[in-house]
């Protein structure tokens, strides 16, 4: 029986400043001077879970009174910065704190598009009225229209694609709601409040409009905070970057068609031409690509077959829609909005299929009932420094994980932070070598071996009877996942949930609640899940988690890297997946009296000669290979 050894890694001691919670000597560096017209601080900040990350930037904020965006990862965060943190620290500060949150347009209603919708004669119906007076009654008492506020929506509700704020569709200033407008009324409010919290999808596709410089949303601030900056790159590429979707053409064809109504029968006839041009170049684009992988480069002779084929009647199509006549009358501002986004989406499509460039990879994705061409930059630096960091006050980019190997080499490269930059690593004060154990097998197979999923799934079989469930089992991949799952179903007597089954905000409180259940899951559950206590005592990772080879944009950066003579696996890939264990890590220790243990049932953790940077990256715990050990760290203390 192997004896439980701690790996370790260099770290300051308990005395040191970098130790202490709230980075005190950091934050006062971040926040001095600075105005509103000058490039100021820039500071990037791990901070380690229950180190006093949140005070360390909030209650200097605060202090130092200048006008602040906060950028979270996830609109629930959003909330629990605005409802929990914000009211406890006015509390504790003995004054208030002026603080609003804004989310996506999606997220709240268009008077315009509501009073449009309820106009259309399919719905006249009771059933249609009910619904519409629930509404009406909602939309006199709410302050912004946030359909977080209707409970009763459900998430997929198509209802609220067709009343839901959109920055294709609104006309501004001309509009015949403007002055009772709910997200005019939120850009008020946000504008003399001093913190304005928003999430990294907001603040990039904002910051894409302030390029154009006409509907932006988010007011100008003193300084941003990026809070769980770790997932800025790659939501941060989607907005540098251009698509068009089947859907946004089929959402244009339907607009149109509905505010043609008025026109003269002749001129809505050749506007119906031109929509019939859309549509069908729309529906050949999504036959051309419904089958086959669901993300894939668009090769050469690809992209020339589309131009010259499917994208050939979209182009016709808005084309001509843009040129019609009624469409560019100045007395008619919602025809004119359809005109511009058919020339937008020209564009659009002009970017992704125009000529190559060996920074931007153009590919496509299918989404349920939509096809998505893309045109991505491989590189966001020169974008960062061009629409953010040259006119930018004090900036903070902020996460529990943000380091690899000790540094911040690979974040500051990948977000073209090279200039002098504050930094400061503060890990986490939690007793990792007492309550917890790091457990890696020696005798599985590797990913790469076609039992691996087989074995996998007993091992964690194995692991649940011991730990009586009280587990979130990720996995890098659906195989593994469904694998698993087809394995535990009636062998285990706790509670399983499965990704998918239910929305993510469901499932988590049903695992919080049912403290022997196991939870199954990939993706958006390697970070941002929030469990305490006994509930999550065991985290087990089917395998390291690099991206996939396969995945278009991944690929195309390891060629990138490797044409320009680097070393993709160290420079990228590795450090990436280190990223991401480190998140995983994150979700079982959540305070001061949480035990747990976190198994990686990947051989590559300790085979490898990568291996080591892994260990270095993560925080000193004792080292197990067999399940011994759990089942006395298990027993009843």
């Amino acid at each position: 029986m192997s004896k439980p050894r701690t790996r370790r890694r260099s770290r300051p001691s308990p005395t040191s400043p970098a130790s202490r919670p709230c980075w005190p000597a950091t934050a006062s560096q971040v926040w001095q001077g600075s105005t509103p017209c000058q490039v100021g601080t820039k500071a990037v900040i791990e901070a380690g879970t229950g180190t006093g990350k949140t005070l360390g930037y909030r209650v200097p904020i605060v202090l130092s009174e200048k006008k602040t965006v906060i950028s979270t990862g996830t609109k629930n965060l959003q909330e629990q910065i605005l409802l929990k943190d914000i009211p406890l620290l006015s509390q504790a500060l003995g004054w208030p704190i002026d603080a609003v949150m804004m989310k996506g347009r999606k997220n709240y209603l268009c008077r315009y598009r509501y009073d449009q919708h309820f106009l259309q004669p399919f719905l006249l119906k009771k059933e249609f009225d009910d619904v519409r007076g629930i509404l009406q009654k909602w939309i006199e008492r709410s302050e912004f229209g946030d359909r977080a506020e209707l409970d009763w929506l459900k998430d997929d509700d198509p209802l609220w694609d067709s009343i839901s704020s959109t920055s294709d569709q609104c006309v501004g200033t001309d509009c015949m709601f403007y002055e009772d407008c709910f997200l005019n009324r939120l850009r008020q409010t946000a504008a003399e409040a001093q913190i304005i919290i928003v999430n990294h999808h907001l603040f990039f596709a904002d910051l894409m409009v302030k390029k154009e410089g006409f509907g932006e949303i988010i007011p100008r601030a003193q300084a941003v905070v990026f809070d769980e900056a770790h997932t800025i790159e790659d939501i941060a590429t989607t907005y540098f970057g251009k698509s068009i979707s089947t859907s946004q053409l089929m959402d244009l064809v339907n607009d149109v068609e509905r505010e043609i109504a008025d026109l003269p029968n002749r001129e809505k006839k050749k506007v119906r031409r031109h929509l019939e041009w859309i549509k069908a170049g729309a529906e050949h684009l999504w036959d051309l690509l419904r089958e086959g992988d669901e993300k894939s480069r668009l090769a050469e002779e690809s992209l020339e077959g589309l131009d010259q084929g499917a994208c050939l009647e979209i182009r016709k199509g808005l084309d001509s829609l843009r040129d019609t006549s009624g469409f560019t009358e100045a007395d008619n501002p919602v025809l004119q909005s359809l005109a511009n986004r058919a020339q937008e989406l020209r564009q659009s499509l002009d970017r992704i299929l125009g000529s190559s460039d060996a920074d931007w990879l153009r590919w496509y994705e299918r989404r349920k009932k939509t096809v998505v061409l893309h045109a991505s930059p491989l590189d966001i630096s020169q974008s960062m420094k061009d629409l953010l960091y040259e006119k930018a006050g004090t900036l903070v980019f902020t996460s529990a994980t943000l380091s690899t190997h000790g540094h911040f080499e690979y974040f500051r490269s990948r977000l073209g932070l090279l200039e002098d930059v504050l930094e400061g690593v503060y890990p986490s004060h939690f007793d990792f070598e007492s309550n917890t154990l790091f457990y890696v097998p020696k005798d599985l197979p590797p990913p790469t071996d076609p039992l691996f999923a087989a074995r996998v799934s007993q091992r964690v079989l194995e692991i649940l009877e011991i730990t009586a469930g009280r587990a979130l089992v990720l996995f890098t991949s659906h195989h593994n996942l469904n694998a698993v799952h087809r394995l535990l179903q009636g062998r285990i007597p706790y509670t399983l949930f499965k990704q998918g089954d239910a929305p993510k905000s469901v499932l988590l409180e049903k695992f919080r609640t049912d403290t022997h259940s196991v939870l199954l899951a990939t993706g958006s559950f390697w970070q941002g899940v929030d469990v305490p206590g006994e509930a999550l005592s065991c985290l087990i990772v089917d395998k390291l988690p690099f991206d996939s080879p396969g995945d278009p944009l991944v690929a195309a950066r390891i060629d990138r890297i490797r044409s320009r003579s680097g070393n993709p696996f160290m420079d990228y890939q590795l450090p990436a997946a280190i990223i991401a264990l480190k998140q995983g890590l994150g979700r079982l220790i959540r305070n001061s009296t949480d035990r747990g243990v976190l198994s990686v049932l990947d051989v590559r953790m300790i085979a490898s000669r990568y291996g080591r940077f892994f260990f270095e990256s993560l925080p000193g715990m004792p080292l197990i290979h067999d399940l011994e050990p759990i089942r006395r760290f298990f027993e009843p203390r």
